[in-house]
């Protein structure tokens, strides 16, 4: 058995680590990150101008198309932006010029974004591209690095400013690249957007299911418990699907229409991200009733942060990860919490997701405003946390008991030595 774990400690946990630091893993997420002050300032005015109050509804309605203004232009241009913040970090990667690096894959989304008649459609910008957005510039970055690292470039003197220096340089590899997306889009006529749209077909129906959310919630949480970093790993292949999601519903709804997606980008914050991955604010809330030492000043340590959804200091000072007393409720609680929840927003009890909101935001507020202020979902994350502090209370107090033997034990060691110096003196 000890061989067994020290293989799978020694083997098998540095190979997913590794997994989630390869290179366009890496890219994905951090290139995704650009949207999140776009979404959330679009998903202001959603808020604004659907809250779901008549009186409201009729004062804003003179200038109801004002306030979808910047709506319709953050969501509406969603993949452009990802096609940028992905070939940003895609430079980075291949240590290119960030600049040119960024400039030569985004265009080369727009070329694959070509309709029938060779013209850009801005209605095809939206969330509809963002698979292609995340395809197209990771490939032509991968093409210009190829050029750059065979000095397929053209090379000035050093008199030359450095800005020219750098256009110039980037003249080929950028051709070539430029030019096998137009030899596919437009020479073969292959519509790229609906040929990516298709090979993710299966992700997007498998994240728009019950069992789909419930499988990425399971890997998330085993994968945190044997100390490798779940949400990197798993959140990095859901985030485009759920974030296409939220972006569908916004749309829905500026056009007075109704969500139709219920795991749309925030739905985790309905149970698995309660103060942090794992709903481990229950937790937290557990260790009030801590008695020994230990447990309480890990509850004056991580508790705060719980509360704004930092789970790091629970998560490694607990700890949580590779704890097999907590891995039961850690794993568990999330999927039965996110399990209700999709049902719940299925039925109509309480409203989808239509906004998003910083990921700091406390439970409770968090339910109020992605929802578009239905106080039906605040409630329910206020029950959610109910349930996850019931959840993990008795392993909490197995844990805290253990840890007042071992006090106790020390102590009375203490007390023995210190008895054993006076004798001898």
């Amino acid at each position: 058995m000890k061989s067994i774990a020290s293989g799978f400690q020694n083997k098998f946990l540095p190979a997913l680590a590794k997994l989630g630091n390869l290179k366009y893993m890496v890219v994905l997420r951090d290139g995704m990150i650009i949207t999140i002050p776009f979404t959330i300032f679009g998903s202001i005015f959603m808020i604004i101008a659907n809250l779901p109050f008549t009186w409201w509804t009729n004062f804003i309605k003179p200038i109801s198309a004002y306030l979808n203004a910047p709506v319709t232009v953050t969501f509406g241009i969603l993949s452009l932006i990802v096609a940028m913040g992905i070939s940003y970090q895609s430079a980075k990667a291949n240590k290119l010029d960030t600049m040119t690096g960024t400039v030569i894959p985004t265009v080369a989304f727009l070329l694959a974004m070509l309709n029938d008649k060779w013209a850009i459609d801005p209605a095809e910008l939206g969330s509809s591209g963002i698979f292609t957005a995340i395809v197209v510039c990771i490939l032509t970055s991968e093409i210009i690095r190829f050029c750059v690292a065979r000095n397929w470039t053209i090379e000035l003197p050093d008199s030359v400013p450095p800005a020219v220096a750098k256009s110039f340089s980037s003249l080929i590899p950028g051709s070539i690249a430029l030019f096998i997306v137009w030899f596919v889009r437009v020479v073969l006529h292959i519509n790229v957007n609906a040929v990516i749209t298709a090979i993710f077909s299966p992700l997007v129906v498998g994240l728009d299911s019950i069992w789909g959310i419930e499988l990425a919630i399971f890997l998330v949480c085993a994968l945190w418990v044997v100390g490798v970093h779940g949400t990197n790993v798993i959140g990095s292949i859901y985030t485009p699907v759920f974030l296409t999601f939220l972006t569908a519903n916004i749309n829905a709804v500026a056009k007075g229409q109704q969500p139709v997606h219920i795991a749309a980008d925030g739905f985790l914050n309905f149970g698995m991200t309660i103060g942090g991955t794992g709903a481990i604010l229950g937790l937290c809330l557990c260790m009030v009733t801590a008695k020994s030492k230990r447990y309480k000043a890990m509850r004056n340590l991580g508790l705060m942060p719980a509360v704004f959804n930092i789970s790091e200091p629970i998560m490694f000072g607990l700890p949580v990860v590779l704890n097999p007393t907590l891995m039961l409720p850690f794993i568990v609680t999330p999927m039965v919490l996110e399990f209700i929840t999709y049902y719940l927003m299925k039925f109509g009890v309480i409203g989808m997701i239509v906004a998003q909101v910083p990921w700091t935001t406390p439970t409770i507020i968090s339910g109020f405003l992605m929802t578009g202020g239905d106080w039906r979902a605040a409630v329910w994350q206020a029950i959610e946390l109910v349930i996850a502090i019931a959840a993990y209370y008795p392993f909490f107090r197995m844990l805290d008991k253990q840890e007042l033997k071992v006090e106790a034990a020390e102590d009375a060691q203490k007390d023995a030595d210190s008895d054993a110096i006076v004798k001898g003196a």
